[in-house]
């Protein structure tokens, strides 16, 4: 499916039905439609940020081909993996398995570098874990 040339919409419903996912077992406890609709929208900031800190890092500092919209169309694509860790949770616990979909999305933000800046495997690295630590930083400082 292609709602636009560069992915970014795409990206942004891949992202919107991840946190409406994530957000059933809160939902189905009480948690409000406001809630619901605050935790959405914090999925896409989130998206964004997340996307934006990749490709700063990989177009700006290693030199990468490639565009904003294209990133995060590729980071978009990552996403899904979250939904793991509810699959994951009841058997490994809650701190393994975020530490699984952690790494795996390492991963997808990994590919995502490569293929939407046209980075070499080991730019693509430096890019997706220095894009995933600020992250981390940023998200911390703001809590997101």
């Amino acid at each position: 499916m292609v709602v636009a040339r560069d992915g970014v919409a795409d990206g942004a419903i891949v992202v919107v039905i991840v946190a409406l996912i994530l957000v059933i077992p809160a939902f189905l406890d009480g948690l409000g439609v406001f809630a619901v609709l605050r935790i959405v929208l914090r999925g896409l900031v989130v998206w964004i940020v997340l996307s934006g800190l990749v490709y700063l890092i990989g177009r700006k500092a290693l030199s990468g081909d490639g565009t904003f919209p294209g990133t995060m169309a590729a980071v978009a694509i990552g996403m899904p993996v979250i939904v793991a860790s509810l699959v994951l949770r009841p058997f490994v616990g809650a701190l393994a398995s975020e530490l699984i979909v952690s790494i795996w999305l390492m991963a997808t933000l990994w590919m995502a570098a490569r293929v939407a800046l046209e980075l070499d495997r080991s730019r693509a690295l430096v890019a997706a874990v220095g894009g995933w630590a600020a992250f981390v930083m940023v998200a911390a400082l703001f809590r997101l």
